[in-house]
């Protein structure tokens, strides 16, 4: 059976979609769903607040097709992670996937994964490639274009362009920073515990890492090497605070040193600890540049704490007498 002839009465899936402000792209969004070849599906779109026409779109669509949702929150939660969690207090799905509401889905993403996840009881989660594309979808670079091949030792050929991922997985995500895209996600929710399924709303970015190393310690995942998703890049995209995503970036690395720490080897986790350091290294020259001295010297400190490396104390001295980066 291939994924395009699944029945139509299989397992119920889920789609996520957070909105806000989302009119100009949400239309390719929505259809790239409700066109999907498996057909057993939910899509719960949550609105957060917009004040432009996107609640008058999905109330549209909602009217034309039982399974699109509509969950209107009442206060504004400012981020994804927040708009994300709402959706999942409304699943009903054994599967559960996001979108973003200006990126869409191939047709055959939720048949692919669905048929992997069924055959593969086992496996907690199935992620594919992401195809990036410009704002009138002309393609750019693929999302994980050597993943295949840095990401060997942690495979196994399940079928052409299918990987078994193995149960230290995880590790190679958070040594590598293998960014898992968020759209390109399937879980099986029964599979997991209920909590590990939430977004962590202390993040503005790493909120999706943070989850997918989560997952990793929960079970194995499957790997399509196939593009099934397409991430599109345009002007109104989140804008991140250089200082703000180094901040997350170190609060979800730490964190994760601590969960995967007692199931790495050292080899890993010398390498993390020294990609820590380098997180904080960096930190402390952005703080240094906006004059914040005290943060600065901290984060050289900090640095070194994670490496031993005596540059970092010189940039920690450097940064207490000449604040400012030339």
């Amino acid at each position: 059976m291939t994924a395009s002839t699944l029945p139509d009465q299989g397992p119920l899936v889920s789609v996520i979609v957070a909105c806000y402000n989302s009119a100009r792209f949400l239309r390719p969004a929505i259809e790239s769903v409700l066109q999907q070849t498996y057909r057993n599906l939910e899509l719960i779109l949550v609105d957060d607040c917009s004040t432009d026409d996107t609640v008058a779109i999905i109330e549209g669509y909602a009217r034309d097709d039982a399974r699109v949702r509509l969950i209107r929150r009442e206060t504004r939660g400012g981020r994804p992670a927040v708009t994300k969690n709402t959706g999942l207090e409304h699943v009903r799905g054994r599967y559960l996937c996001f979108l973003d509401h200006d990126d869409y889905y191939h047709l055959d993403k939720l048949a692919t994964q669905v048929k992997l996840l069924e055959a593969n009881p086992d496996c907690v989660a199935a992620f594919h490639e992401v195809q990036l594309v410009d704002e009138g979808g002309a393609p750019l670079n693929c999302y994980l274009e050597r993943f295949v091949s840095e990401a060997a030792a942690h495979q196994t050929l399940l079928e052409p362009d299918v990987y078994r991922c193995d149960e230290n997985f995880f590790a190679f995500q958070v040594v590598h920073y293998a960014a898992i895209h968020t759209i390109s996600v399937m879980i099986a929710v029964d599979r997991v515990p209920r909590d590990c399924l939430y977004f962590d709303t202390r993040y503005q970015v790493c909120d999706d890492n943070d989850l997918w190393v989560r997952l990793g310690l929960e079970g194995r995942m499957i790997y399509v090497d196939r593009i099934l998703s397409f991430y599109r890049q345009h002007g109104t995209n989140i804008t991140r605070n250089q200082v703000k995503v180094q901040e997350d970036m170190l609060i979800y690395m730490t964190q994760a040193f601590e969960r995967v720490q007692p199931r790495m080897g050292q080899a890993d986790q010398n390498a993390l600890k020294a990609r820590i350091a380098h997180y904080y290294s960096d930190l402390g020259w952005l703080y240094r540049r906006r004059r914040e001295r005290a943060k600065s010297v901290g984060a050289y400190l900090k640095a070194w704490q994670w490496s031993s490396a005596g540059a970092h104390l010189v940039h920690a001295a450097k940064a207490c007498f000449a604040p400012r980066a030339s």
